[in-house]
């Protein structure tokens, strides 16, 4: 079952949560960025300095500071 938010922790794997997924519409190439952004998978890293963010490793390299409601738990 997907966890989503506050019970996340440094080492959890994670992907995009469906909210944010959703907002891809609202991209320019909207098909692309889903494409993209629905197969990745991260790793947190640390909590964020923002207010209910974590830092991530995605799987395309790119490490950013995600709020926790546009992550789901992947593995604990």
């Amino acid at each position: 079952r997907w966890n989503i938010g506050g019970s996340m922790k440094a080492g959890d794997l994670v992907k995009w949560s469906q909210q944010w997924l959703n907002g891809c519409n609202n991209a320019l190439a909207p098909e692309e960025e889903l494409n993209h952004y629905e197969g990745q998978v991260g790793i947190i890293i640390e909590r964020a300095m923002l207010v209910s963010c974590w830092r991530v490793l995605w799987s395309d390299q790119d490490v950013c500071d995600v709020h926790v409601e546009y992550l789901e738990a992947i593995c604990k």
